[in-house]
Formats: structure tokens, C-alpha cells, sequence
């Protein structure tokens, strides 16, 4: 197996399975949504437990400065066979600190835990491209939208053929089917627009022959 296979699989992201955040002091980024991570990994490896996995977290509770405290996570993760293991660490806080005083999150261990299995998963290519800082280029962001849009199914040769048929016996440019459509050629109409297409070209069949009556 290639060095790269693993890594070539996972490291591409969906722009869609993305949020932006931003943090204190300005900071600001792109983070991978964790269910999409989760069924990268699954598509990968299969099933958790089968394919992949984490052993049970270790979390620290550490305080912080001005009444805050903060939670860290250490996870040990592997995948395609359960010696094949590596880490990653996840933080959040339990106590922040904002202008009002001090208040709680109930999520902060589960935040923990869903950052260190991110962190842990990254290391075999999970959402390397954010990490590499590719998602700074809306360019490339606009490349993977293309990339993950979902296949479009375009007309068979028969409807093909059945609308050809229309046009010729309601003596209709086929020019104007791709115009009004987009399209190169009919064989390039979405599949879902071809009832359309056919109530289209027959009412305005029926324009043309009104407005030559």
C-alpha cells in the first residue's frame, strides 16, 4: 500500500461540512464538523469498533487564570487494526470568564473529547487541508464545492430521442430548448427537468402558433 492511500482518501474536505469560529484575540478559522469526520472515517475504514476507534478518554482539569477552569483531553485513537495506534489532545473550559463574571458549560468535557479525536484523526489526513491552510484560498474552496456537489443525472438516450421527436412534430427550434435551458446539447438536461422540458416546449409550440394565426 502506498504511503499516501490513507492520507490522499481523507484529506480533501466538503466545504459544506464546514463552520467558521472565531476565538478570543481575533483568532479566527475553519472547522471540520465532527459527524462529516466520522463518516469519512466509517466510508474508510468501516464500522467504529470494527475499523476504527478510541480507547477511553483521560481528561485534566486544570484551573486557569481569573476564576476560569479548563478541561483537557487525552484520547488514544487506531484504525484498521487496533495496534495501530496515536494520539491527540483536546481542550475547552469548563469556567469562562466573560464581562458578566463567571459562568459554566455542561459540554466542555464532550467538546474536549470531540476536539482530541479530531486532533488524534488529523494525523492520518482527516481534513488535512484545513490544517495546511488551503481553506484560506477561496479558490480552492470553490474547487471542492465542485469536487463533493452532488453527481447530476442527466436525460437517457430515449428521452433524448423523445424530445427531439417533440420539436421536430411541433416543428420547434431545438435552439431554443438550449437556451432557455443552458445547455450544450439536449443529452446535457438534468434528469429531473425533463417533464419540465416537455410542458415547456409544448406551450411555447402553442405561442408561436397563436401568434402566427
Amino acid at each position: 500500500m502506498s504511503n499516501m492511500k490513507i492520507w490522499d482518501a481523507l484529506s480533501k474536505t466538503d466545504p459544506a461540512h464546514t463552520k467558521g469560529f472565531k476565538r478570543a484575540g481575533g483568532f479566527s478559522g475553519t472547522a471540520l464538523k465532527p459527524m462529516w469526520m466520522v463518516k469519512r472515517l466509517t466510508e474508510q475504514f468501516g464500522p467504529i469498533g470494527e475499523g476504527w476507534g478510541m480507547n477511553e478518554p483521560q481528561f485534566n482539569v486544570v484551573n486557569g487564570a481569573d476564576g476560569e477552569v479548563l478541561v483537557y483531553c487525552t484520547v488514544t485513537c487506531w484504525h484498521t487494526d487496533k495496534v495501530n495506534t496515536f494520539c491527540g489532545v483536546g481542550g475547552d473550559k469548563v469556567i469562562s470568564k466573560n464581562k458578566h463574571g463567571l459562568f459554566s458549560d455542561d459540554e466542555a468535557f464532550k467538546k474536549a473529547f470531540t476536539d482530541a479525536v479530531g486532533n488524534a484523526f488529523k494525523f492520518v489526513g482527516v481534513g488535512a487541508d484545513i490544517h495546511m491552510g488551503q481553506f484560506d484560498d477561496s479558490k480552492y474552496v470553490q474547487q471542492m464545492e465542485k469536487e463533493f456537489a452532488p453527481k447530476v443525472e442527466n436525460i437517457t438516450d430515449a428521452q433524448r430521442e423523445e424530445l427531439m421527436l417533440l420539436c421536430e412534430g411541433l416543428n420547434f427550434p431545438v435552439d431554443r430548448v438550449l437556451t432557455a435551458k443552458k445547455i450544450a446539447d439536449l443529452s446535457d438536461l438534468p434528469a429531473t427537468s425533463f417533464k419540465g422540458a416537455m410542458k415547456w416546449i409544448g406551450d411555447e409550440a402553442k405561442k408561436m402558433e397563436n401568434n402566427n394565426a
